[in-house]
């Protein structure tokens, strides 16, 4: 399994962990649990000695069991909790149900054991092994999310276990008592609970190293900044960490300027900033910022494209939005625009297709691999591509690669400097400059239209800018370009929307996501994110279909330009910021599960042992 396949098992895991019921819900368990525990044992223990008080029996394991899972659990709630954390009522009492569980079957194990064999032994032992595992646990997933220091959530977890230890020995004094704690049982409770506690920090400590070895951050509390994001919806935390490790690039900013006699008609912005990594952090919003600022700003739609671009183009930080922003308002100010234009033109290399539309001495290239699968064109392909456009036609003087990023499936990768496939890519891209470029230019007339799909969620994998047309009318040709704010294409989904507007008289058609990255690790999906055409594809389709015709309906005489930017000194992931922290997150997964276990079975056999030395 790869980094990024580790990744995503990692984000999976940890959504499933915190993937609880109502407060109301975990109650109802905890309640059911420790009610239903309490009566099991006290039926044991009154078939043991039909002559005693099975009330008196009862109303003993109810204390035992009620006072620790409820009072304990609010002891812990208060001594960790913190205004904004996400570890609210609801998931502490959800971290606690599960050890509680644990405990109580473990006790009621013990009682089993006694009954059939007869004895009064192994009941006790195992109350407290089951509660030495569930504070394992508590501490675990408390230190998990909790932003206090350890010792503080470890006193914290301690509140069960002690109420319990304290119960036990209050209750064995008494006459009739179910449970009689062990001589050396102080003893075996601070020995225990210090391994327990010792294996828990060793747990996170070694978690922690490959981010501090190659990072410089503390990996618990990279642990914590995404669980404020996840649970929260607060990508601040998380946004301040990946900005320590990240690095600053200057990353290029293209437009396609169309303005008519009355001004602006629409705005086509290629996005060389990576729209990621996931959920609300970094610039994964960025596309629908871009339509949102436009719109608000110009009054105009953007037609946003995904330039080529990785992970290592992403954000580390939404604070350099108005970087990226201002840079666009510069081009749409000073970008020159022409009369005429060429396009779009479509040549097929093999795996690659790219469209290419020329306006005065600059040319959009927008490539795809569909229906092969790609995922990401690197920024450094991409400018090996434009700088081999340059060689062969030297009228050209500027060139924007957009990667349509409109198929997709789980084996896909991205095209990297030195692959097979970059040299592949680079050759399509250039020869169909080259095989287009001497085609004559005409008028052109252009219309935009975005119809946004307020039925669709990201959990869904729709981003809220929805769907953008821009339909251009260039001699006799008229063709529609889509733009859907969502993170690629289901296999085939392309194909039916292209048949679809073909047969309402288009001549041409293309279909392009924005990449938008607030779909990913959100909805469960073996990719991380579901991408467009997965969930109500027929409602995308008729979005496409109605955000075409509206489009073709606002068509005008257009002058048209290219703008070449760039956004200096943007905080992104950088090379570290993602190729390394991936591969850190791979590792520290492995080592968690191989320590985890060693440290776990380790001091669970202890207080085996010495549990029955008492």
């Amino acid at each position: 399994m790869g980094e990024k396949a580790k990744v995503k098992e990692t984000v999976s895991l940890y959504s499933r962990v915190w993937r609880l019921p109502t407060f109301q819900g975990i109650i109802i368990r905890i309640t059911a649990t420790v009610v239903l525990g309490a009566f099991f044992s006290s039926v044991l223990s009154f078939f043991k000695d039909p002559g005693s008080d099975f009330i008196w029996i009862l109303g003993q394991y109810l204390v035992l069991t009620v006072v620790p899972a409820f009072v304990g659990t609010t002891l812990l709630y208060a001594i960790v909790r913190k205004k904004g954390s996400p570890l609210d009522a609801r998931r502490t009492a959800g971290a606690v149900q599960f050890g509680i569980l644990f405990w109580i079957v473990t006790g009621a194990l013990g009682g089993l054991l006694d009954y059939l064999l007869v004895i009064t032994y192994y009941e006790v032992r195992f109350w407290i092994l089951g509660l030495g595992i569930a504070y394992t646990a508590f501490a675990f997933l408390v230190t998990g999310l909790s932003d206090h220091h350890p010792i503080r959530n470890f006193i914290a977890a301690l509140m069960i276990p002690i109420l319990w230890y304290l119960e036990a020995f209050a209750l064995g004094g008494i006459p009739e008592s179910v449970l009689v704690l062990p001589p050396l049982w102080l003893a075996f409770a601070v020995v225990t609970m210090l391994v327990y506690s010792l294996a828990v920090h060793f747990i996170f400590r070694s978690v922690s190293v490959p981010f501090e070895r190659d990072l410089g951050i503390n990996g618990p509390e990279l642990l914590r900044a995404f669980g404020y994001d996840y649970l929260m919806s607060n990508s601040e935390p998380i946004e301040k960490t990946l900005t320590q490790v990240g690095e600053k690039q200057d990353v290029p900013v293209e437009i396609v300027v169309l303005k008519n006699e009355d001004g602006l008609v629409g705005v086509g912005v290629i996005q060389y900033v990576h729209p990621g990594p996931f959920r609300q952090i970094g610039s994964s919003s960025l596309p629908s910022a871009i339509m949102d600022h436009i719109r608000q700003n110009h009054g105009v739609p953007a037609f946003v494209m995904h330039g080529s671009c990785t992970h290592q183009q992403n954000l580390t930080t939404k604070e350099d939005f108005p970087h990226v922003m201002s840079e666009i308002d510069r081009l749409i100010k000073e970008t020159e625009v022409h009369d005429t234009a060429s396009g779009p033109h479509w040549s097929d290399f093999g795996k690659f297709k790219v469209w290419t539309l020329f306006a005065g001495e600059d040319v959009l290239a927008i490539s795809t691999s569909a229906p092969e699968f790609t995922d990401d064109i690197s920024l450094e392909v991409g400018r090996e591509a434009a700088n081999l456009v340059r060689e062969r036609v030297p009228q050209v003087k500027r060139v924007a690669v957009v990667d349509a990023h409109n198929c997709i499936d789980g084996d896909a990768v991205s095209v990297m400097p030195g692959d097979l496939e970059a040299g592949e890519y680079v050759g399509a891209v250039s020869g169909a400059v080259f095989a287009t470029f001497d085609a004559p230019r005409s008028p052109i007339s252009a219309g935009f239209h975005q119809v946004v799909l307020g039925s669709m969620s990201p959990e869904e994998g729709m981003g809220p800018g929805g769907v953008t047309a821009m339909v251009l009318v260039i001699g006799s040709r008229e063709v529609v370009m889509l733009s859907v704010d969502g993170n690629n294409m289901e296999p085939g989904f392309r194909e039916e929307a292209i048949r679809i507007l073909k047969t309402q008289g288009f001549d041409d058609v293309e279909v392009l996501t924005t990449d938008t990255h607030v779909v990913n690790a959100i909805a469960t999906s073996s990719r991380g994110y579901p991408p467009v055409g997965q969930h109500k594809p027929q409602e995308i389709l008729e979005a496409i279909v109605l955000s075409a015709n509206r489009a073709r309906e606002q068509v005008s005489r257009v002058r048209i330009g290219l703008g070449f930017g760039e956004a200096k000194d943007l905080r992104t992931f950088g090379e570290r910021g993602f190729d390394i922290l991936t591969q850190d997150i791979a590792e520290a997964a492995g080592i968690a599960k191989r320590v985890g276990i060693r440290a776990g079975v380790a001091a669970f056999l202890l207080a085996v042992f010495l549990a029955f030395l008492l």
